[in-house]
């Protein structure tokens, strides 16, 4: 495999594009996340037919922002569904949900969603882990049980970020300022009456009793 290997990343409709530098299998890290908020995320978008697996998953790829570019930048929105949760951001002009990151650039990653890459999936190399099985529509049962353990998996993405920190890659993400380390775009923080909106509804789709309360 060639050292460099670019992805092409897309929305839906086109508005929005970039490209994900060196997204060689070995320098990202594969997954699927079965979470409560990842699930809220896909459905406040009204994207959950087409971004969730089967199970509630939501596939993502963690790289370094360093190597993300955009252009259509100025269709980039984010939300928050709580005001300490991950900034979660999306194509505005067609609800194709882009990635997630902190809320600030010093933890230097993002988390791609596969909807928004170009790219079939087995680009990415195989799936690496699967967390927060508990959360998955059937349970943990339902969930593949391919991937490294939940402890390994952590383990491998905390050597990437403190290679990506060292390496000044938290100075150089295109959804960023470089000085104050603030989203070039201001996240909306979602109300608790859409939270717990959002709960009721993933609940639904997952075949569950409503959920009595947000988080």
């Amino acid at each position: 495999m060639a050292d460099l290997f670019d992805l092409p990343l897309r929305c839906r409709c086109g508005a929005v594009r970039g490209i994900a530098r060196d997204a060689v299998p070995s320098k990202v890290n594969h997954c699927v996340c079965y979470c409560d908020d990842c699930q809220a995320f896909a459905h406040h978008l009204g994207r959950a037919d087409d971004v969730l697996d089967a199970h509630g998953g939501t596939e993502i790829t963690q790289m370094s922002p360093a190597n993300v570019t955009f252009s259509g930048a100025h269709k980039i929105a984010a939300i928050r569904l709580t005001d300490k949760g991950l900034v979660r951001w999306y194509a505005s002009c067609c609800n194709t949900p882009i990635g997630n990151t902190m809320a600030a650039s010093g933890v230097p990653f993002i988390g791609v969603v596969q909807a928004f890459i170009a790219a079939p999936s087995a680009a990415l190399g195989p799936i690496r882990g699967r967390g927060f099985a508990k959360s998955a529509k059937g349970g943990r049962a339902a969930v593949p049980k391919d991937g490294l353990p939940d402890v390994v998996m952590v383990a491998r993405m905390l050597g990437k970020l403190l290679k990506w920190r060292l390496r000044g890659d938290h100075k150089r993400s295109a959804l960023f300022d470089a000085a104050t380390g603030k989203p070039l775009v201001e996240p909306r923080v979602l109300s608790v009456a859409e939270r717990e909106e959002l709960r009721r509804r993933c609940a639904r789709w997952r075949g569950e009793p409503a959920a009595g309360g947000s988080t």
